[in-house]
């Protein structure tokens, strides 16, 4: 019994052993006593299986053997089963894990993609945007260069001034290296404005040339399509023919001058640079184009009104010699050529004739002085106003013997034009006395101070209804055009067998 005590103190210690080493561990003991505390376990489990046990304390501590060894086995299966719990949830925690991040890596790649879309959009807007803003820019300059030119065209009619002022303008809107103008004559072209050629070192010999249309392939091009050409590479375009000195020529660029389906010239530009100048650069050209020819138009217009009015002037001076001077002379060769016959017959009567004869000769002698000076505006414009107005009424007078009084206050000098306005208004208006009026006495009265000029003409005629004039006097309406043209007022003032009152009224403009 001692024996089997001892075995079961010995079971026991190793029983605790293993408890005290459930980390794993491998406890250290000698093989031979583990042989031996089995057999000893097995030799009591056979014990107490074929026989009733001896010792009741000896089945105490089998059942504490026993029950420590379930409780042992339960706790390894709850350990096993917690472990196993732990592990499945780690796994699953792991697939949510992998499956959430799965699902955060596609959604960021879809936002990437969505965010380089949206960039790219905007990319997109702001390069239309930037487009829309160079293009209103290149409108606007265009628009301004547009303004510019035709505010020139309406304040002067210098062709040379106008063309020049468009080659200026036009490398405002499309840089050049060079450019002209070309005014085509019959079948010839002619350069008569140009650029940047001399600058370049080009020989300017052949700008003055007179060049057959038949030799420039470009613009035989023109005359037959009539709009504009641009040769992006000249090198490559069998329009393009070159000129001495102009192997720099790389680009040209080339619009009609017409005007109502007629070809007046052509505005070329041309650039060093390959390939620069573009069709829509032809088209923004030909607007430049077509503004030179309204100042062609306009010149040719202003060329034709010289004309017209040298011939009326010609025309009016003859009528003038024919109804004054070619009548005073044929008075007095009239009388001169009877004055002898008259002298023998009566002395008396012939001193007479000879007054007369010196009075005719008085009158002709002023009205060609009068003539003489409207063959030259300049000597008009030299002279005082109150002079010519002394002058112009002493002829009229001497020519028909109406009675002229003239009152000159002040004759300070006024601007040419002004002057020159006033002489034609006074002529104008003696003339109308002279015709229509049937008076027998004028006055005029005349002041020029401090930049205001004050005339009146006033005749004891007939006078006239100024709301019925009839539309053959066109007197009125010349001195009215005349004052209106510099800026003055006109005032008539007339009524039937009471005369008639002419007020003319001008001020220099204020410096406001």
């Amino acid at each position: 019994m001692d024996n089997l005590n001892e075995k079961i103190t010995t079971i026991q210690t190793w029983i605790d052993d293993l408890r005290r080493n459930q980390d794993g561990n491998p406890l250290v003991t000698d093989a031979s006593d583990e042989d031996t505390l089995v057999n000893a376990v097995f030799d009591m489990l056979r014990i107490g299986n074929s026989q009733p046990p001896v010792d009741p304390g000896l089945s105490v501590n089998y059942a504490d053997l026993e029950r420590q060894v379930e409780e042992q086995t339960a706790a390894l299966s709850q350990a096993t089963t917690a472990l196993k719990s732990q592990i499945n949830e780690r796994e699953t925690a792991a697939r949510k894990l992998r499956k959430a991040y799965n699902n955060l890596e596609k959604h960021l790649q879809e936002h990437i993609a969505y965010q380089t879309q949206l960039n790219q959009r905007l990319q997109e807007q702001i390069n239309a945007q930037k487009q829309t803003q160079a293009l209103e820019h290149e409108e606007r300059v265009l628009t301004e260069a547009l303004r510019d030119t035709l505010a020139t065209i309406s304040s002067t009619l210098d062709l040379d001034k106008i063309l020049d002022h468009i080659l200026d303008t036009v490398r405002r809107i499309t840089p050049y290296d060079g450019a002209n103008i070309l005014f085509v004559e019959s079948d010839l072209v002619r350069i008569v404005r140009q650029r940047g050629y001399v600058e370049k070192g080009s020989d300017q010999k052949w700008l003055t040339q007179r060049i057959p249309v038949k030799k420039l392939v470009a613009l035989q091009e023109l005359i037959e399509i009539g709009k504009p050409l641009a040769i992006a590479d000249t090198t490559a375009s069998p329009l393009w023919i070159g000129f001495p000195d102009l192997d720099w020529v790389n680009s040209n660029v080339i619009a009609p001058i017409r005007l109502n389906g007629e070809i007046l010239g052509f505005l070329s530009l041309d650039s060093a640079t390959p390939g620069f100048f573009t069709q829509v650069q032809a088209e923004r050209l030909q607007t430049f184009a077509d503004q030179a020819a309204i100042a062609i138009q306009n010149a040719r217009l202003l060329d034709r009104a010289k004309q017209t009015a040298v011939t009326a002037e010609r025309n009016r001076l003859a009528n003038e010699l024919h109804d004054t001077i070619s009548q005073t002379l044929w008075s007095v060769s009239l009388i001169t050529e009877r004055l002898p016959a008259i002298w023998e017959n009566d002395q008396e009567k012939g001193r007479l004739s000879l007054i007369t004869v010196n009075q005719l000769a008085q009158s002709a002698l002023e009205e060609m002085r009068v003539l003489l000076l409207e063959l030259r505006p300049s000597a008009i414009t030299d002279k005082k106003l109150g002079d010519l107005i002394r002058q112009i009424a002493g002829i009229i007078t001497h020519r028909t013997n109406l009675a002229i009084s003239v009152e000159v206050d002040k004759q300070e000098p006024v601007p040419p034009d002004v002057h020159f306005a006033l002489y034609r208004i006074v002529q104008e208006a003696l003339n109308n006395v002279v015709l229509h009026a049937s008076a027998s006495h004028v006055k005029l009265y005349f002041n020029s101070h401090d930049g205001k000029l004050e005339l009146t003409i006033q005749d004891d005629g007939q006078g006239f209804d100024p709301l019925n004039v009839n539309s053959n006097r066109l007197g009125l309406t010349i001195m009215k055009d005349r004052v209106q043209n510099i800026g003055g007022v006109i005032e008539t003032i007339s009524s039937k067998n009471s005369g008639t009152l002419i007020k003319v009224f001008w001020a220099a403009p204020s410096s406001e």
